[in-house]
């Protein structure tokens, strides 16, 4: 199978790079490191394929042994760093495998989210053209961010800790993945978090000892709170959404310890590097799982140029994501039949990959100007308000709050809607470049803003019924994998989006806006003003399908269940009919939880860690 076979030395592969948190006592250091990182983002080209990563592949036919593990996890992402963590804590000699880096320094500032989606810390990919969505952005794809560094995702994100709707896993469970109710799932919730934040807090549903820490910022002076009072007025009952009723509001819930982003990359992997268990490649990528005779044997993957082999002894667990672990699947020869014919890729399997994408989508349409001007400050005294933990970098995008609603009005049902509000300075006509709209709309809608005094709600459909796809484009994973979130293929998601709107509107009208002079901006919205009158039923439509976006959500993709007809994974996380293979990341989740998935997923993976080792001992 192998040309040339080398054992490679336990003190290459044991090398483990991450950043130094100490590193950032220098002030002026890490702020010309910040200045050097976010001058050229907007100008930075993303790839479009996995090219770099098979330079110089053609003058080798060699695949070199890397040895063999225990387990071979493959990511370092959010789910993949709290399985390399726990796995180690037992005599389990574990290789982790990572596409991406290291996580810079400048990934520990909530922050500075935005300046991740054009870098080198995204992988750069998007969605096909849409016809019925994301019709503002370049070529009306939609961007797809995703991390591509130690932490995965959870290192570029705005930190927003959700974990869902109780109802979200007692549904679940309905479904026929028995272990998987809110009962059974809450204590690893529990276990994953040090809540760090008293006030408004459900404490017998938190945890307090757990190595990520969540907490809350401080609000805007003035605007957080007048935010709160508005949403009162809308009905709006404040809680503890991570606690015992989801539906409310309450200040944003972070992952953040002090003013250091707490992902899985600070919380789980830095305190396991020391471990002599633990082995770290990255600039790493998988391009396929070997298996024989139904049983994963191993994974092949490409450094430098390089091809490899590594053998697992128990198992191979893809923790690649929601877009990656499908398209490994199906270059592995575990899919759809009909995708792996058309590929030339020998069945292995056949099962639904990819089939069943599921996502948030929002639409950010609504800005308010204030009279008032907040954080009007060079980016260097942002920074050294960081420092204490202070905003506006403390918060990702400037988040404010976040609220949950149901158009049913009963506390006992899933929401519909999570609201949340990006206050200043995140709002400005970089985040229109940043979000990949076409120059049309970035001059129509954001070119007109003030980043000091406007604020923008963004609403999100929480259960749509429209379903995406992952397909391979080729059998070279060279290639981006294709993917198709086909928003508002169910027309009901327009109208439950347009009434979720038509509610939020409401907000201009209540006193605590009318106080602070809180006003609505209109804008041109091209495409849509040419045909409809404006602010009818048909213009909202319109302006739904051209501003609307993927909130960067995705599920399902090897979703869990216990049919091959409609599931990938069975309810202990293994492919079905493949042994030695668990799939543990956002792809597995059967149906959408009610928010932001990194929580949920943090939670997959202490679950599925007991689960392993349970098992195995």
């Amino acid at each position: 199978m192998f040309r040339a076979k080398l054992f490679v030395s336990l003190f290459f592969i044991a090398t483990i790079f991450l950043p130094s948190f100490a590193n950032i006592s220098n002030f002026t250091q890490f702020y010309n490191e910040v200045l050097q990182w976010t001058a050229p983002s907007e100008s930075y080209k993303m790839p479009v394929n996995n090219n770099e990563y098979f330079k110089n592949t053609e003058k080798t036919n060699e695949t070199l042994d890397y040895g063999t593990f225990d387990f071979i996890i493959v990511g370092a992402g959010t789910a993949g760093g709290v399985m390399a963590n726990r796995l180690t804590e037992e005599n389990f000699r574990v290789l982790l495998v990572e596409a991406g880096s290291a996580d810079p320094n400048t990934a520990s500032v909530c922050g500075l989210a935005p300046y991740f989606l054009k870098s080198k810390y995204n992988w750069g990919y998007n969605t096909v053209p849409q016809k019925k969505s994301c019709l503002a952005c370049i070529d009306q794809q939609c961007i797809y961010p995703r991390g591509k560094m130690l932490g995965g995702t959870s290192s570029m994100g705005g930190g927003m800790y959700v974990r869902g709707n109780p109802l979200d896993f007692d549904l679940w469970k309905e479904l026929g993945n028995s272990g998987w109710s809110y009962q059974d799932v809450l204590p690893y919730f529990k276990k994953a978090e040090k809540a760090a934040f008293k006030s408004n807090t459900d404490i017998e549903y938190r945890g307090y000892s757990g190595p990520q820490v969540v907490d809350t910022v401080e609000d805007t002076p003035g605007l957080t709170e007048m935010l709160f009072q508005a949403f009162e007025e809308l009905g709006d009952i404040p809680r503890d959404y991570n606690g015992v009723n989801q539906l409310g509001i309450g200040r944003v819930q972070i992952n953040i310890n002090k003013n250091v982003r707490s992902n899985t990359a600070h919380a789980y992997i830095a305190p396991a590097k020391s471990r002599s268990n633990l082995f770290l490649t990255l600039d790493s990528l998988v391009t396929q799982v070997i298996t024989q005779n139904d049983r994963a044997k191993g994974v092949q993957f490409v450094k430098n140029g390089q091809f490899y082999y590594a053998s697992a002894s128990k198992e191979v667990i893809l923790s690649a994501g929601a877009l990656n672990t499908p398209q490994i699947l199906m270059l592995s020869g575990i899919g759809p039949k009909d995708q792996l014919e058309k590929h030339k890729i020998q069945v292995v399997r056949d099962l639904p990959v990819g089939r069943f994408l599921r996502d948030l989508v929002c639409y950010p349409g609504l800005i308010f100007r204030t009279n008032k001007m907040f954080y009007e400050l060079t980016l260097e005294e942002q920074l050294k308000l960081w420092y204490d933990g202070k905003r506006p970098l403390a918060s990702g995008w400037g988040l404010q709050l976040v609220t949950y609603h149901s158009l049913m009005n009963s506390s006992n049902d899933r929401p519909n809607f999570e609201i949340f509000v990006l206050g200043p300075p995140a709002i400005s006509r970089h985040l229109g470049a940043s979000l990949h709209f076409s120059e049309e709309y970035i001059a129509a809608l954001f070119s007109n803003l003030n980043k000091y005094s406007d604020f923008l709600i963004t609403i999100a459909l929480l259960h749509p019924n429209s379903t995406g796809e992952v397909r391979l484009k080729s059998n070279n994973p060279k290639d981006f994998p294709i993917i198709d979130t086909n928003f508002f293929g169910e027309e009901s998601d327009l109208e439950i989006l347009y009434q979720g709107i038509q509610r939020l509107i409401k907000i201009k009208d209540t006193k605590a806006f009318r106080s602070f002079k809180a006003e609505l901006l209109s804008y041109p919205m091209p495409g849509c003003d040419e045909i409809y009158e404006s602010g009818s039923r048909d213009w909202w439509y319109c302006s739904i399908r051209h501003f609307a976006l993927s909130d960067w959500q995705p599920v399902g993709t090897a979703k869990m269940g216990t049919s091959t007809k409609d599931s990938v994974v069975n309810p202990e996380l293994k492919v079905h009919g493949i042994q030695g293979l668990r799939v543990v990341d956002c792809s597995i989740m059967p149906t959408h939880i009610s928010g932001h998935t990194i929580g949920a997923v943090v939670m997959i993976a202490e679950k599925a860690s007991d689960l392993i080792k349970a098992e195995y001992k």
